[in-house]
């Protein structure tokens, strides 16, 4: 009987008590403050709003929908993170919200924020702070911090940061048309992340806006680049698309603008090409001196070190260069050929290679001939059996040497052509020489292997008469 008393006792107590702090934990009102309380028209304040009991003590459990608004400024600017001028409390904000440079007054007085409890209009609160006319600044400096101009990034959004007074309405401009509001805090500082920016470059400034919406100053232009990776090359041309062996002809490329590389690739040659206009790479080399046709590969680099490379890009045909076994026939003109050494020279006169001559060593065959004052080059051909020529080297002196090897195809006939061009840079030959037999072939190598074995026969003779 005891201990059921007790028990009744205890549990009646600990009903009182569990009652008392429900009781004491119900919300009584908000607990707001404005950080400062006082501030010009137009500087941004944080808000801060806690829920409370009726002993002022925290409510731990608060996560109800409160409704924010002001009286005496209708235009005051809220706390972005409001939806239709209501927030709901989450565990995350430990019972308690603070709203960082969110709230903006526009017109001087005593303004004030009216919290309310949408699920209990008699739970409320109201917030003043004093707001006062600016009247004193006339220009404000701003700057962007970040980021540095001609920074590349590899993703379209960027955080842009910079100094302005503190409290000040900032607005940041892309490419001259996209705007993104913000505003100084208390530390001068003010930031933004941007996103959705455009492939490639991006122009970014700052400004700061008075009371009545007004550009006080303006930062200066920063610059950035986006680079995705996505690299393209558009097209890549070959002007002419045919030519002769080892004549100059023209690549222009298509490709995203500077590039730390642009580059084509043929008959396992690099040539480099230089961007002459926003897209355009071009370069101008010699084709290869074999006839056929060769494929043109491309890459492209960008800052960013992302590299693209197109197999076969385009082609470039050599042509096969044909001569009759004599003499080729020159075209009749009847004006004179101005050369680029400056001296004067007519297509339709002869200029015989004159005084062609062969020495024959050991190790090579030299062929020589007298020097053409104008005469910018020689073209060597080679007679074939069948009565035609083939091109076998363009020198710029008047010699031709062959080196003697045991792999070398023996070349019987040689003869020479002497070229110049012209102003317009037209390449004209003149008449073939005669042709000479060179000995380029093992032949010269078994003639002096049998004098050094006859030498070393006699040589041996002579010590065993000895």
């Amino acid at each position: 009987m005891k201990f059921t008393k007790k028990l009744i006792l205890s549990f009646i107590a600990s009903s009182i008590c569990s009652f008392s702090w429900v009781f004491a934990a119900w919300i009584d009102h908000f607990e707001v403050k404005f950080t400062p309380d006082t501030a010009k028209v137009w500087e941004s304040l944080d808000l801060e709003i806690e829920a409370v009991d009726k002993n002022n003590e925290v409510v731990t459990d608060y996560n109800w929908t409160i409704l924010i608004f002001s009286e005496s400024d209708p235009e005051a600017e809220l706390p972005s993170q409001l939806e239709e001028n209501t927030y709901t409390f989450k565990a995350a904000d430990q019972w308690k919200i603070k709203f960082e440079n969110s709230v903006i007054f526009k017109s001087p007085g005593t303004q004030d924020i009216h919290i309310y409890d949408l699920n209990d209009d008699t739970v409320l609160w109201v917030a003043e702070a004093d707001i006062s006319e600016d009247t004193t600044v006339k220009s404000l400096d701003i700057s962007i911090i970040s980021p540095e101009d001609g920074l590349t990034i590899g993703e379209n959004s960027i955080n842009v940061s910079g100094l302005t007074q503190k409290n000040y309405k900032v607005k940041i401009i892309v490419n001259g048309k996209d705007e993104f509001s913000t505003a100084s805090n208390n530390d001068w500082i003010y930031e933004k992340t941007i996103d959705k920016l455009q492939d490639w470059e991006n122009k970014i400034k700052a400004q700061v806006l008075d009371a009545n919406d007004k550009v006080i100053w303006e930062s200066k232009e920063v610059k950035i680049k986006i680079s995705l990776g996505a690299l393209s090359i558009k097209s890549v041309k070959v002007n002419p698309e045919s030519v002769d062996p080892e004549s100059s002809y023209e690549i222009e490329m298509l490709a995203n603008p500077d590039l730390v590389e642009a580059s084509i690739i043929i008959n396992d040659t690099i040539a480099k090409l230089t961007q002459t206009k926003a897209w355009v790479y071009t370069t101008k080399i010699l084709s290869p001196k074999e006839p056929g046709i060769y494929k043109i590969d491309a890459k492209i680099k960008d800052e960013l070190g992302h590299e693209k490379t197109e197999l076969w890009a385009a082609s470039l045909t050599v042509n096969e260069l044909k001569l009759n076994a004599a003499t080729e026939a020159i075209e009749t003109n009847t004006w004179v050929v101005e050369t680029n050494t400056g001296k004067v020279c007519d297509p339709n006169k002869e200029y015989p290679i004159t005084w062609l001559k062969l020495v024959e060593l050991k190790t090579k065959s030299i062929l020589t001939w007298d020097k053409i004052d104008w005469v910018e080059s020689y073209n060597v051909y080679k007679k074939l059996e069948n009565g035609d020529l083939e091109l076998i080297q363009n020198v710029s002196d008047a010699k031709f040497e062959v080196e003697i090897t045991w792999e070398e195809i023996k070349y019987d006939y040689f003869s020479i052509k002497a070229v110049a061009q012209n102003n317009c840079w037209q390449v004209y030959e003149w008449n073939l020489s005669d042709a000479t037999k060179v000995k380029t072939g093992p032949e010269l190598i078994i003639l002096l292997l049998l004098s050094l074995f006859i030498w070393w026969f006699v040589y041996k003779s002579i010590r065993n008469n000895a």
